[in-house]
């Protein structure tokens, strides 16, 4: 119930009031509720005050390198290596996203249009303020289990090598970026969702086909009902079409997340992939508006395969070890 009425109330919303990027603000509800535990309030203003200055930070520097195409893109993986590098270092999901996001999507709107990058960098902040005004009243309404809030015993950290994780990510998310410039693609969407991609993978605690399967399985699933959405909205285009579909895809993606089923695992995968996929098909952003919602899942599916099936290449050449055997 948390997760439907904090997701649901900014995806809404967002059509509602047609706000920037308002899809963007559903996937940070989404991934602030599938936590056990509200945010406290000092965590989530620092976070804000973060992706301001990341945000802007990013604008500034690669609008100074816009005018030199190596320098750009050497700035652009030095960017992305530091983000997952920071990420490794224990800062969090969702930093990590931000992070990326700043790393890829500030320097891709910066070669199409500095002033559209402007609009990027201030909604980007925006939506995840709206996103934590949202957690913060779902939590509210609906109280967490004080046993799942601080209670129980923590998990064991995961014990890895983050100079091989590091080099292993590095080698899935640099060239794709790379690529991604050189051939003058400007799909938002799809920078957007590799960086949530690839913040999923660097965070994971095992490594190895079982992992690139479940990711792939998650994204099908997610393209799959984001296909069925879009065509149930060409049949009844309305804004409340769209509210009551999102709201049975959280109660449903929800309910699994919890059960004992074999998806269970990649539900939450899933709701941020249609959120995404979906919520940028019927809320489209600059040049993107004329693209058809099955090009968009074509494009998405498509960056998802080259990544993971990279992720499972690399992990066959350079797998993943323990810092026990970086130290021997």
């Amino acid at each position: 119930m948390r997760l439907t009425f904090g997701t649901v109330g900014v995806f809404g919303l967002g059509l509602l009031l047609d706000w920037p990027l308002s899809f963007i603000g559903a996937v940070f509800a989404a991934l602030f509720l599938q936590a056990p535990a509200a945010m406290p309030v000092k965590v989530a203003a620092k976070l804000f005050f973060f992706a301001i200055l990341l945000m802007f930070a990013s604008w500034i520097v690669f609008s100074l390198l816009a005018p030199y195409p190596l320098v750009f893109l050497g700035a652009v993986a030095i960017a992305i290596v530091l983000s997952l590098t920071w990420s490794l270092s224990g800062a969090g999901i969702l930093p990590g996203v931000l992070a990326l996001m700043a790393a890829m999507m500030i320097p891709n709107i910066i070669v199409q249009s500095k002033e559209l990058a402007l609009v990027l960098v201030a909604w980007i902040p925006g939506n995840l303020l709206i996103a934590g005004f949202a957690s913060a009243l779902s939590f509210t309404l609906f109280p967490a289990d004080p046993n799942a809030a601080g209670g129980g015993q923590r998990k064991a950290a995961a014990d890895f090598d983050p100079v091989r994780r590091l080099v292993r990510m590095s080698m899935v998310t640099v060239p794709f970026a790379l690529a991604f410039f050189l051939f003058g693609w400007s799909a938002l969407l799809v920078l957007f969702f590799v960086a949530l991609l690839s913040q999923q993978l660097a965070a994971m605690p095992a490594a190895g086909k079982k992992v690139a399967i479940g990711m792939l399985t998650a994204n099908l699933l997610g393209a799959g009902i984001a296909i069925v959405f879009y065509e149930i909205n060409v049949i009844a285009p309305s804004v409340v079409t769209a509210i009551l579909l999102t709201v049975i895809l959280c109660v449903a993606l929800g309910t699994l997340s919890k059960s004992d089923h074999p998806l269970a695992p990649v539900a939450g995968s899933a709701l941020t992939t249609v959120l995404v996929v979906y919520g940028g098909s019927i809320a489209p952003f600059s040049d993107e508006a004329d693209v058809k919602s099955i090009v968009r899942v074509v494009q998405i599916g498509l960056s998802a395969l080259i990544v993971i099936v990279a992720y499972a290449v690399v992990d066959e050449f350079l797998p993943e070890r323990s810092s026990a055997a970086q130290s021997s």
